[in-house]
């Protein structure tokens, strides 16, 4: 048979050539689809990075709820930074998976920066931007080396406080030593007050940075005499008043 004679079987095939090309590109992407639901492309392990003492690793597991054997695509990156976020303890999280089948959980955990003292007593730990990491026993102290600060309330760990900019910038300028005196810090209408062990009190006034305060306050302590002391105003760094009352 010459090659004339199966011409018009291969016409029609060869002029309708592309009715098959959505039918090709539609079997591909079914293709594509299977192949990320195969255990190919599924979730094998879960590796937990950052984990410590406030936030471990179990708890971080836990709050991922990630389950092993779910397809990698199905995996919603977002929800679970959000779900880690939601930890009062975690201050960041990096979620990321690897097409090997493991995934990455990566937290930094929040660091206490302060106590925090209701008007009724409460008391919360604060990290350095007001956040509230957990409830504290007011009978045990939670670490005696955090400066004390008073605030007007505080909502559950997770929320934070607003408005205490000042307070927790006079903490942080506050070195340990000096610390030792201070029984709070107070908030006042003319900026921050420090509470001193004895009844008396040191005036920090308004500042953008309190380390000068501080160190004018702790020169203070150090070189006078402290019987009957009432007051010490660090509000002028440079020029601070003693101030004494009826011992």
């Amino acid at each position: 048979m010459s090659d004339h004679d199966d011409a018009p079987t291969r016409g029609p095939l060869r002029r309708f050539w592309w009715l098959w090309v959505p039918v090709g590109l539609l079997l591909l992407g079914a293709l594509a689809y299977a192949s990320t639901r195969s255990a190919l492309l599924d979730i094998d392990s879960i590796v937990v990075e950052g984990a410590g003492v406030r936030v471990p690793e179990q708890a971080v597991r836990e709050a991922a709820a990630i389950e092993v054997g779910l397809a990698l695509m199905d995996l919603d990156l977002d929800a679970v930074d959000g779900r880690l976020t939601a930890l009062p303890w975690v201050a960041e999280a990096t979620v990321r998976r690897e097409w090997s089948g493991t995934v990455y959980l990566r937290i930094l955990e929040r660091t206490a920066a302060v106590v925090a003292v209701d008007p009724v007593g409460a008391q919360v730990l604060l990290d350095a931007v007001g956040a509230v990491l957990e409830e504290v026993d007011p009978a045990s102290a939670a670490d005696p080396d955090l400066p004390h600060i008073r605030v007007d309330g505080f909502g559950p760990p997770g929320s934070r406080i607003s408005g205490i900019g000042p307070l927790l910038r006079a903490a942080e300028a506050v070195p340990p030593d000096l610390g030792a005196w201070i029984v709070a810090l107070v908030p006042t209408g003319d900026g921050i007050r420090a509470e001193l062990v004895g009844g008396a009190v040191a005036e920090f006034g308004i500042s953008d940075d309190y380390r000068d305060q501080a160190r004018a306050l702790a020169t203070v302590l150090t070189k006078v005499v402290l019987g009957c002391l009432r007051e010490v105003d660090v509000s002028i760094p440079d020029n601070p008043v003693v101030r004494r009352g009826a011992c």
